[in-house]
């Protein structure tokens, strides 16, 4: 039994030792390439946006100043001082307090639309003046009729000496832009009637040969009738009007002058043609009682005599200027009001 025991052992010991033995050994595995790590790219930062520079305060407040004396200087031009020293002094006195306390800044806007307003109010209350001394209102009653009622909106408003809202300069704007349009549609229905009348004065010299017989002062009555059409075209109804007034009177001037000549001149004719025909009938009967001789005999013109100077006017309808007999067939007729403060240049 103990060599049982005894060989059993053996074998496990044999057995152990030779499992310990054979063990694989490992496979050699090629080494792995080095990961080479990429520096990563730095992201740019954004530049935090520039910061705006300093408000210049002293520039700034100059330039609101400019404005202002701008505006004011436009309420001057329109007649405030003599039209509404009043309400002038009332502005002239706001803006002095907003520079002394300091908020001149604030209230700037406010300062030069109380300038705007009595501007437009002194301008609104001159058109108005002339509408109603020359009863233009019957041209444009519906214009006039609200121009009125917002001069009474805003007359009301600084009568009462309250702070102003804005519809109070909307009205002294629509008050003035009111009677402005009744001006200028007054201006072009009278400009019209000027310009027919001076078509037909123009008439009346081209018949006596004007532009022959006094060449500068002709063209310069045609000059202005041209004028006048260009005045008329860019709205200057008004001086338009004036410059066909102008036209009117010396086309009609020459008209009289130069007839009254001709007539003259065709009385010295007829008057030549009596001589003459007396000249002829005493010439036969002194032929009679004498016979005239070579020599020329007192009384009697001799037969080679020129009595009257020939007219070699060589033609004379090349004198006359052309001007279209209607505006419109020169222009297209603007409806827009616009007001032209300068007359367009005379062309040569």
């Amino acid at each position: 039994m103990k060599k049982v025991i005894f060989t059993l052992l053996t074998i496990s010991t044999v057995v152990f030792f030779i499992s310990c033995g054979s063990k694989p050994v490992p496979e050699e595995t090629e080494p792995e390439a080095p990961v080479v790590e990429q520096p990563q790219e730095e992201t740019p930062v954004e530049e935090e946006a520039e910061q705006e520079e300093p408000v210049d305060e002293e520039a700034e407040l100059a330039a609101l100043l400019e404005k202002i004396d701008s505006a004011r200087a436009a309420a001057i031009e329109a007649g405030a001082e003599d039209a509404a020293p009043d309400l002038l002094k009332k502005v002239d006195e706001y803006l002095e307090k907003c520079k002394a306390d300091g908020t001149l800044k604030a209230n700037a806007a406010d300062i030069i639309a109380r300038y705007e307003l009595l501007s437009n109010l002194v301008k609104a209350q001159q058109a108005k003046k002339e509408i109603d001394d020359n009863d233009f209102a019957q041209y444009d009653q519906k214009d006039y009729d609200d121009a009125e009622a917002a001069l009474a909106g805003v007359l009301g408003a600084l009568d009462a000496d309250s702070d102003l809202d804005g519809s109070i300069f909307d009205a002294a704007q629509k008050a003035y832009s009111g009677y402005n349009t009744v001006l200028i549609i007054t201006y072009k229905k009278l400009a019209k009637d000027e310009r027919e009348l001076a078509f037909a004065a123009k008439k009346d010299a081209d018949s006596v040969k004007a532009g022959v017989s006094q060449k500068e002062r002709y063209q310069a009555a045609a000059d202005d009738f041209k004028n006048a059409d260009s005045l008329y075209a860019m709205q200057a109804a008004k001086k338009a009007r004036e410059k066909y007034i102008a036209a009117k009177n010396e086309f009609s001037a020459l008209y009289k002058e130069v007839s009254a000549r001709r007539a003259a001149a065709q009385a010295a004719i007829d008057e030549a043609k009596k001589r003459v025909q007396e000249s002829e009938a005493f010439a036969e009967k002194a032929d009679e009682e004498a016979p005239l001789t070579d020599e020329n005999v007192d009384g009697i013109e001799a037969e080679d005599a020129v009595l009257l100077e020939e007219d070699n006017y060589e033609a004379p309808e090349e004198a006359e200027i052309d001007i279209a007999e209607d505006i419109e067939d020169q222009y297209v007729e603007v409806t827009e009001t616009v007001v032209v403060e300068e007359p367009a240049q005379e062309e040569e």
